[in-house]
């Protein structure tokens, strides 16, 4: 289906596009969720495939592996003894500890950016781009300490599979913002960011992630 739909719409552009490029792309930043949710580190690369309509406006595909992800604050959960029973202290106060979780997730992502070129001198230009991006989920972690909740060695520490069961869902989808500088030789340095518009998560978290890039263009 996807074929079948994306296949016409390059067919259109390339019949339309004056000339095409491809694009080497690298970043590397922070990434996080809406909210509370503290940054980690992010990175991606991947390729892209640039038609230039005219000297202004380009439309570029591109596939992308990226990496991305996010810590929990610091959450008091209540403590429970071995038999699933609350622990409490000798006042009578339930016992909590201070659970962190962090959460490393890796995509492949295609983002679909429309261009404008400002040429600021001989093939030099400052690149304003935007639009959508689809992301599927491939692997990652969950990793869980001082869960109180648990049982043994796991009130310590856990991990498990970042997709699927109480983890993240696969799809990601929403909007890439860039800003950036290209330079006579054809490396653009610029920022960017992903603003997440789908629920990855059970309550509700969206993505945020920033990097700082670099687009090598073929020309």
């Amino acid at each position: 289906m996807a074929k079948r739909i994306l296949l016409p719409i390059l067919f259109l552009l390339a019949l339309g596009a004056h000339a095409q490029h491809w694009q080497l792309k690298f970043g590397g930043g922070l990434s996080s969720q809406y909210g509370a949710a503290r940054s980690v580190g992010a990175y991606k690369i991947g390729v892209g495939y640039e038609y230039e309509f005219d000297q202004r406006w380009t439309v570029a595909p591109s596939l992308v592996f990226y990496g991305k992800g996010f810590k929990d604050p610091d959450r008091l959960v209540a403590v429970i003894d071995d038999d699933g029973a609350p622990l409490y202290d000798e006042e009578g106060n339930p016992v909590y500890s201070r659970m962190s979780r962090s959460t490393s997730a890796n995509y492949i992502e295609l983002p679909l950016l429309f261009s404008y070129y400002w040429r600021t001198g001989p093939s030099r230009y400052v690149v304003l781009s935007a639009g959508p991006y689809a992301a599927v989920g491939l692997f990652g972690k969950v990793k869980t300490k001082g869960d109180g909740e648990q049982l043994g060695s796991d009130k310590l520490y856990y991990d498990g599979d970042a997709f699927g069961g109480d983890g993240l869902r696969r799809f990601d989808a929403g909007v890439q913002a860039f800003a950036g500088y290209q330079f006579a030789t054809g490396l653009t340095l610029g920022v960017e960011a992903d603003f997440g518009l789908t629920r990855t998560s059970a309550d509700g978290g969206r993505t945020v992630t920033g990097l700082v890039s670099l687009t090598y263009r073929f020309d």
